[in-house]
């Protein structure tokens, strides 16, 4: 007694295994292309952390001994701008007496792309100036 197969025997486990190759890779491009983004975002959040503390060291030494704490605007700015150049940025940078802030934007080149498609990474920071202590003191 001999079984006869039906010629399309086995298709289904053949189109199961194709479907799940292609899921996989799309998956797989996914997790690179996110994990590209996550890594972008972190440097650019980084540079424009580092640029707006660099700008809120620039405190005017004249209000400071007068008692209050504030910015010198230009140094401040220059300061920031000077990080982001040094971080390999493009950005903005302002500042007044009160904080500095930094916007930074950047277009990911993905891993796998996909229609050419560029990811934007945008990050905003602001800082105002600190000082750890309760009063200004002058040394001789």
């Amino acid at each position: 007694m001999s079984i006869q197969r039906h010629p399309a025997a086995g298709q289904t486990l053949v189109i199961f295994a194709l479907v799940l190759a292609l899921f996989l890779v799309g998956m797989l491009a996914l997790v690179a292309d996110l994990g590209a983004v996550f890594v972008a975002y972190n440097r650019v959040d980084d540079g424009t952390l580092l640029a707006v503390q660099a700008g809120a060291s620039a405190i005017d030494q004249g209000s400071f001994y007068g008692g209050q704490l504030r910015l010198d605007a230009g140094a401040a700015e220059q300061r920031c701008r000077d990080s982001l150049a040094a971080a390999q940025l493009q950005g903005s940078c302002g500042a007044d007496t009160r904080s500095v802030t930094a916007d930074v934007r950047q277009a990911v080149a993905l891993p796998v792309p996909l229609l050419g498609v560029r990811a934007p990474v945008h990050v905003r920071r602001t800082a105002r100036p600190a000082f750890g202590g309760s009063s200004a003191v002058t040394t001789t």
